[in-house]
Order: structure tokens, then sequence, then C-alpha cells
């Protein structure tokens, strides 16, 4: 029953993936659903995209080898803040300037050729290989619960992602991604309950006597401090300039939507992962030893739940992964064929041509995630925070300061993203070769933003920026979503009094999610003895 259930939930996908085909009519449709998102579909989409195969295999296999608190302590908080920073900060602010990619702000805001290149390596390779994570995760899922070789698997789950993507856009992700989301909510408010009543609260606590330090930040392993804030601060960055985040506000239909999904997306993101991580912690207590530990919550839904609850658990978990998979494959088509080969070729081509690249171009990115995922590099926790280092020392000084500082100008952006990645990889490979060593808690990531943001400050102040840099600089200030929203508004009938009901709304929800928030984690602390 549950391999039958779980693949009706799939073949769900699908169908209402190529439902959704028909409602795009244009390149707006295909890239922002033509800014019609409402408030449960883009709370929806961000929070399906944040649970990803690094939460459920590789993140939920750590806390159940080493502890729960781990990770959930300080490197999901990052994250949280990070999608906070993605969603209010930077994508909000993109959103207000028309951006439709994340490229486009690199080439407004500077208009130079060079730049956008630059910046669009940087996304591709680091969306490959975070889209890497979800294939393994996939097959992993799939040959577990069919016994089919994993290689095998590999191949019909891209020609099936394929299937799933090449037409809806961002429009059928968007809306997949809010089924996919309800989907996924069952493992936190049904599965991972279940798993922890089966477990027990005081059996739970009861690790760190056979396991010590099982629920305490450094875990079995006595990580240092310093390791821990390395993931804190690594996960801020990540998720703050991730365009699979970032580039959820784009469809957003007004500042109202994108400020209740800054509150209730940002609840719900969390939530679904530190669930997860303390019924890991559950299936210490009733199933040790499980090897590879990425399976352990993949064993918790076949042997420790109801048949229909385990073929919902595994539908959930392969959302998870097709979720942010289809993104990726989604904003990679973007980046290969309109903001490569449309815009920086300055190739002109008419609505259908350019569906047509984008779609060609997801199909390339699918091949070539294919191929790297066969081989299965390293474990998928290590491969997501590898991705998500090229992001944050490459991308994250520059946007910053491009949004904040009048003198940033395209020379200074690209000797940052470039000295900033090469540094990366530079420090790396010497830290590996046994040639360079470095303080506890201190690693090549801080070193490598550290070398960014100076390049980038010293560069800056060497330079002039251009007409072009300071006219859109001064056009970046002036413009906001909160200001182009109320003018939407009032050009409506009744549209003060359309406001006021927003702005009550805002506040209910506030205060309705910070309610929520302190019994759900009160509990858990008085449970666990935390």
């Amino acid at each position: 029953m549950a391999i039958t259930i779980f693949a009706l939930v799939l073949l769900l996908y699908v169908v209402v993936g190529a439902f959704i085909s028909r409602y795009v009519k244009n390149s707006d449709d295909f890239y922002t659903m033509g800014g019609r998102g409402s408030t449960i579909l883009i709370v929806g989409t961000l929070a399906a995209t944040y649970l990803s195969a690094a939460t459920l295999l590789g993140i939920a296999g750590q806390s159940y080898k080493e502890g729960p608190l781990v990770i959930a302590t300080l490197g999901s908080f990052g994250a949280w803040l990070g999608t906070l920073i993605a969603v209010v900060y930077m994508g909000r602010k993109m959103k207000a300037l028309g951006c439709k990619t994340m490229p486009d702000f690199f080439d407004k805001r500077f208009n130079s050729k060079w730049v956008s290149i630059i910046a669009i390596i940087i996304m591709i390779v680091g969306l490959v290989g975070y889209g890497v994570i979800q294939f393994i995760g996939a097959g992993l899922v799939l040959s577990e619960i069919t016994g089919i070789n994993f290689q095998l698997l590999i191949v019909l789950f891209t020609i099936a992602l394929i299937a799933f993507t090449a037409f809806g856009g961002m429009y059928g992700v968007v809306v997949t991604d809010t089924i996919m989301f309800f989907t996924m909510l069952a493992i936190s408010i049904v599965i991972a309950p279940m798993i922890i009543g089966q477990a027990g609260f005081e059996q739970m606590k009861g690790l760190s006597e056979t396991m010590p330090n099982y629920w305490t930040i450094g875990g079995t392993e006595n990580r240092s401090i310093g390791w821990s804030i390395s993931q804190f601060l690594v996960w801020i960055m990540f998720f703050a300039c991730m365009p699979a985040l970032v580039s959820r506000v784009f469809p957003a239909k007004n500042d109202f939507v994108i400020l209740k999904t800054a509150i209730i997306g940002v609840f719900f993101a969390p939530f679904m992962q530190l669930t997860v991580f303390i019924a890991a912690g559950g299936m210490q207590v009733l199933q040790p030893g499980i090897t590879p530990t990425d399976n352990a919550m993949i064993v918790g839904f076949m042997e420790f739940t109801p048949p229909a609850v385990a073929g919902v658990g595994l539908a959930a978990l392969m959302a998870s992964i097709m979720s942010t998979a289809s993104t990726l494959f989604v904003l990679v088509g973007f980046a290969l064929s309109r903001d490569l080969y449309e815009r920086l070729f300055e190739k002109e081509l008419n609505e259908k041509q350019s569906l047509t690249a984008a779609r060609f171009g997801q199909i390339i990115v699918a091949v070539v995630i294919c191929a790297i995922a066969l081989a299965r590099p390293s474990a998928i926790y290590w491969i997501s925070i590898y991705a998500g280092s090229i992001f944050a020392v490459g991308w994250l000084p520059t946007i910053v300061a491009s949004f904040e500082w009048k003198k940033m100008n395209s020379k200074a952006a690209m000797i940052s993203m470039i000295s900033g990645v090469a540094s990366f990889l530079l420090f790396g490979e010497l830290i590996r070769a046994g040639i360079m060593t470095l303080p506890t808690g201190v690693d090549e990531l801080m070193l490598a933003l550290l070398v960014s943001v100076l390049s980038l400050l010293g560069a800056g102040l060497v330079t002039k920026p251009n007409a072009h840099e300071l006219n859109y600089y001064a056009e970046m200030k002036r413009s906001g979503m909160a200001s182009i929203t109320i003018k939407e508004f009032l050009k409506q009938p009744d549209g003060l009094q359309k406001i006021k009901k927003q702005y009550k709304q805002l506040v209910t929800v506030s205060v309705l999610f910070t309610f929520i928030s302190v019994v759900v984690w009160g509990y858990f602390f008085i449970k666990l003895g935390l």
C-alpha cells in the first residue's frame, strides 16, 4: 500500500504540473507567473523549496548519528535568518526593480556584460551543485522502496522531472510546490510526532547516557563552538542570496503578500525542519545502527508507521526533492536562455522562441546534473555546504554593496566575485593538502568572504562608478515595494480601506504565529529538558 500511495501522489504532481502549462501564455507567465502569486502560493513554494533532500536525508542523518542539536541549534537558526533576509531584503528589493531573475539585477545595476557573465557562471555552478543533492536524494528514496538500481532510477527521475517542469515554468513550479507543501507538512504534524511518540521523550533524553553529549550543541563528536558558529554563518549567507529562495518573491502579487510570506512561510520552514531532526533522534531509540545514516527517516517511514501513512511520508519526502530540483531546473534554464543567450549574446527572440530556448536550456541542465549525480561524489550534506559557499563568497558582498554603497561599480563587482570564489577554492585545496592550517572554528569560507569584502572595498575606493551606475543607484533608493503596492491599491475603488484591511491582517498574522511559535518550541524544550 505504501508504494501505491507513494506512486499515486507523485503521479498527481506530474498531472497537475502538465495541466498548469495551459495557463502559460507568455514569457511573464513562464518567468514570474504574471505577478499573480497569492499568499498561500508564495508561502507554499517558499516552504517547499526550503525543505530539501539536504534536510530530510543528509542533515536528518547527521542528527540521528550525532544528535539533533548539532545542526538544529545554530545551523537551522542561521538558515531561518537567511531565509528572512532572502524574502524581506533581497527578493523584495529586486522585485521593486522589476527583476524577473536574479541575473536581471546584475544587468540592471551595472549594465556590464562581464559582470553579468561572471554572476551567471556562479549561479549555474552553485545551482548545479545543489541540484545534485536532490537527485542523489531521489535515488536513495526510490532505491530503498523499489529495489531498483540507483543509477537507473537517477536516469528515470531525470526524464520525469523534465516532463514535470519544462512546460509550466515558474507558474507550474509555484502551484505544484504549494500542493507539495501540504504533502510535506504531513511529515511534521503526523509522521514525526508518531515516531517521537513511539520513542518516548524520556527514552530520547536517556540517549545521553549511552551516547555522551547527544543532546548538546557539540553532539557525540564533541564539535567545537567555533564549528557550530561557522555552520550558523554558512547557512545565513547561503540562504540569504540563494536564487531558489530569493526568486520566490518575484511572482508575489504585492508587498502585503511578501510580508505575510515572511511571517508564515519563515515559521513553517524551520518548524518542518526541526521536527524532523527531533524525530531522527527518536529513531536512534527505535532502531540504532542504521547505515547509511542518510536513510534514518526512510526507515522510520517504512518500519514505524502504518502502510498508508508510510506512503504519504515517502511521497512527501520525494515532494521535497522534486520541489527544490524543479526550481533549480527552471532557474538555470532561465540563466542559460534568457540571461546568457538572449541578453548577453544579444539574440532577438520572439515569445515562442524564448520559451523554447528556456525549455531546451533546462534539458541541458538536467543531463549535466544527472551525470554528476550518477557518480554520487560525496555525502549529501557536504555537497550542499559546498554549493552554498559559492553564493556566499561570490554573490553576497556584491549584492549588498550594490544595494547600499553609492561608490559600488562594475570593477569592484568583478574583482569581488572572482576573488571570493577563487580564494575559497584555493584555501580549500591548501587545507586539504596539509599546506595550510586554520584555528579551530575558522574555515576557508570565512577567509574567502573576508577576501571578497576587502577586495570589493579596495576596488570601490580606487575606482569610480559611471553615470549609469550612479543613476541606477539613485533609482534604487527611490524604488520600494511598499510605495509601489500603496499606489496600486489607491488606484482601486475603496483603495484606502483595502490597505487598512491588509495592515490589520499583517498584525493578526504576526501575533498569531508568534504565539504558535512560543507554544510549539516551549513544549519541545520542556519535554526534552533543554
